[in-house]
């Protein structure tokens, strides 16, 4: 295509129509002038009008400047996850009261769910009870038997032997009258039996008297104190019982969600509420593979969100995810906002513009300078009055602007608008935008 055809196809054909009824016209006068002449002239339909119109374009000079890229790149508000309390109780109970309401802001600390806590004041004082008894176990155990006691202990065991033998005096007689018929078998078996009951209470009172008078074993003192810590540790546990009865928020922020209700019977690790610290808020977005090299922790970003046209937030790569989509290469990443205000919320969508590290000594051309011709990046250029098309490599790109990579000089002027579809070689006139 030529620099003719292309005017014809951009003016119409309504010009073209006037165009051949001219030059019909005009060959009629010259024709008596012109005949018997050898040498071939050029037709009107093609010298004298590629000649005399040039295409009018817009141009830009192609320039070194310091290039600081950005991407775009579409995110999600986040709570940041150690920054949110997930509330639960840790006990089985019924609740008392809840104190508060979904959306409300609330302090470190702060009452949330009240459980009816009689069960565990009951358990706390049956603890209490076991503990008291077990430390007197070990205290006894420790200072030994009083006088007294040991006292006892002797009489004990000298009123067991005087009943064994009063009763071995008893089966001396029965025995005689055994013989001559004169006692039962049945009496006489009775006897014998109660003989050796009393026997076997004067050794069991003859053992006590003895451990009275060696004292306390060591083995039965440590016996006690395990004992007794055992009943510690389980007044431990209902005190602890008792404090969560009284359930809090660990952090300060909004409650952005309530499931207690008063009345309800929970057990342990029933969820209650949520609460979120909205002081900081995550921007969740996915940066593609070929980006990955250039965004880095601490990049900035510059986040809007629809329903706050007004407001810009600002703020940096904080982190990113562990692993890439296998699919995409995509990797997650994280920007930390501050959100003083709390207008930001959890589940909004925006947009966020990363900020890539600063290209030094970059040629840039307007990014309207660039066209695409099967999946090949193309500009044409301004050479003598005329436009050429040329294949250019794409660096990073600006809102505005865009880098070439090579095929072109500092200066160099490229078409911005008007160059698309011109032929190679058409003579152009250039305007600046």
């Amino acid at each position: 295509m030529n620099c003719r055809r292309f005017m014809q196809n951009r003016f119409g054909r309504v010009r073209h129509w006037h165009r051949r009824r001219w030059c019909f016209v005009l060959s009629l006068t010259i024709l008596p002038a012109t005949v018997g002449c050898t040498q071939e002239e050029p037709t009107s339909d093609e010298a004298p009008f590629e000649a005399s119109s040039p295409v009018p374009v817009r141009v830009a000079k192609a320039q070194m400047t310091t290039l600081r890229p950005s991407i775009d790149l579409v995110g999600i508000l986040i709570a940041i996850p150690e920054r949110t309390a997930i509330i639960a109780t840790q006990i089985e109970g019924r609740i008392k009261a809840v104190s508060v309401v979904e959306g409300e802001v609330v302090e470190s600390g702060q009452t949330l769910v009240l459980l009816d806590e009689r069960p565990a004041k009951a358990e706390k004082l049956r603890a209490q009870a076991v503990v008291s008894r077990q430390r007197a176990v070990l205290d006894r155990l420790t200072h030994g038997y009083l006088p007294q006691e040991i006292e006892s202990a002797k009489q004990d065991a000298q009123k067991a032997k005087a009943e064994l033998e009063s009763l071995r005096l008893r089966v001396v007689a029965a025995t005689k009258l055994f013989e001559k018929n004169e006692m039962s078998d049945v009496e006489y078996k009775r006897l014998k039996s109660m003989v050796r009951r009393d026997k076997a209470a004067y050794a069991a009172a003859l053992a006590k008297l003895d451990l009275y008078e060696v004292g306390t074993r060591p083995e039965s003192i440590a016996e006690a104190k395990a004992q007794l810590d055992v009943a510690n540790a389980e007044l431990a546990r209902a005190g602890l019982a008792v404090d969560f009865c009284t359930i809090s928020t660990p952090v300060e922020g909004v409650v952005t969600q309530l499931l207690a209700r008063q009345g309800m019977q929970v057990v342990s690790s029933n969820r209650l509420a949520t609460v979120v610290d909205l002081a900081h808020v995550f921007v969740q977005m996915r940066v593609p593979s070929q980006y990955l090299s250039s965004v880095k922790i601490g990049a900035s970003a510059e986040v809007s969100v629809r329903s706050l046209r007004d407001e810009a937030f600002h703020g940096k790569i904080a982190r990113f995810s562990g692993q890439a989509n296998p699919n995409t290469g995509d990797v997650q990443a994280y920007a930390i906002l501050q959100n003083p205000e709390g207008l930001l919320r959890p589940g909004l969508a925006c947009r966020v513009r990363i900020s890539l590290p600063p290209i030094e000594q970059a040629l840039i051309v307007p990014v309207s300078a660039i066209a695409d011709r099967d999946g090949v990046s193309v500009l044409h250029v301004v050479r003598d009055g005329k436009a050429y098309e040329i294949q250019v490599s794409i660096g990073a790109s600006m809102r505005e602007y865009v880098q070439v990579i090579d095929s072109l000089s500092p200066g160099d002027l490229v078409i911005t608008k008007g160059g698309y579809g011109l032929p190679e070689g058409c003579r152009v006139t250039t305007s600046s935008p």
